[in-house]
């Protein structure tokens, strides 16, 4: 944390909070901060996590997280930065550059979901759940919803409707099981017909448009004629450590409905450069 100033360990002791006169930016030690209550996201992917600790590490914590007092003079509630508070804890910081702020509930929830869904760090039921606090607790309409969080009225009411699932196939949803692609093909038939359909997205792996085709057999009652082959399940780790053997940095493959991406990860300018001198001369 030395970046934020010189001498602050010495200036926070025993204090909640030491403020750095020359970026303005307050260190706070991590025991004095706490969740959130309005915090839309639940789940943390721990594999990200530890790779964002590792990166807190190596690089310090540059952007600082969101915080507002609370009447307790000695504790802040968190507001945005969860992720990279969770990550510094698991880095071994014990404190970590914030901004104080000073907000509504309301404003909370705002900060929060907007941090959150600009990062891509929500999935469907988080984001849905997001939303749905700020119509019922603040009694914002869709349209307000839209215009608060830069998405247009029709992206928040599809989202709203993912609620109205059962609670088990919402679990699909925060796990992963299913796509929101797959969430809007099963509202699509009636309700007592969703959990098998849902087993059946996942047994055979069906993509977005295959589900949607099947929903429409549900709904004619041909679904039983409907041929459905089980997909054959790629393991990528194999190639995953031979990639990176052979290029010297982290390697991850990720597949959706056919659809994917090969990742290369680095950590730091040098790291860049022999990655590419090597995708170089491979690929020359």
């Amino acid at each position: 944390m030395s970046r934020l100033g010189r001498g602050l360990d010495a200036l926070i002791k025993e204090a909640p909070e030491a403020s750095d006169r020359t970026t303005g930016i307050t260190t706070i030690k991590c025991e004095y901060i706490y969740r959130n209550k309005y915090q839309p996201r639940k789940i943390f992917e721990k594999d990200k996590l530890e790779d964002l600790a590792q990166s807190l590490k190596e690089n310090g914590m540059i952007q600082p997280i969101i915080v507002t007092k609370t009447d307790d003079k000695l504790r802040y509630e968190l507001v945005a930065g969860e992720r990279r508070l969770e990550a510094a804890k698991i880095a071994g910081f014990s404190k970590v550059p914030v901004i104080i702020r000073s907000l509504s509930d309301k404003e909370k929830l705002q900060f929060a979901i907007i941090e959150n869904i600009q990062r891509e760090n929500l999935n469907s039921i988080e984001e849905a759940t997001a939303y749905q606090q700020l119509h019922q607790e603040f009694s914002l309409t869709h349209a307000q919803i839209s215009e608060i969080i830069g998405k247009d009225r029709a992206t928040i009411t599809n989202s709203l409707r993912l609620l109205k699932l059962s609670p088990e196939i919402q679990e699909f949803l925060l796990y992963k099981k299913i796509s929101s692609g797959h969430a809007r093909a099963l509202l699509q038939v009636k309700e007592e017909k969703r959990i098998p359909f849902a087993n059946k997205i996942m047994e055979f792996k069906l993509s977005v448009r295959q589900a949607e085709e099947m929903a429409k057999k549900i709904n004619s009652g041909n679904d039983e004629n409907l041929p459905l082959k089980k997909t054959q399940t790629v393991d990528f780790s194999v190639l995953e450590s031979k990639l990176k053997s052979a290029y010297k940095v982290k390697v991850k493959i990720s597949e959706k409905d056919n659809k994917g991406k090969i990742s290369f990860y680095f950590k730091n300018e040098e790291e860049k450069h022999k990655l590419l001198s090597l995708l170089k001369q491979k690929h020359e």
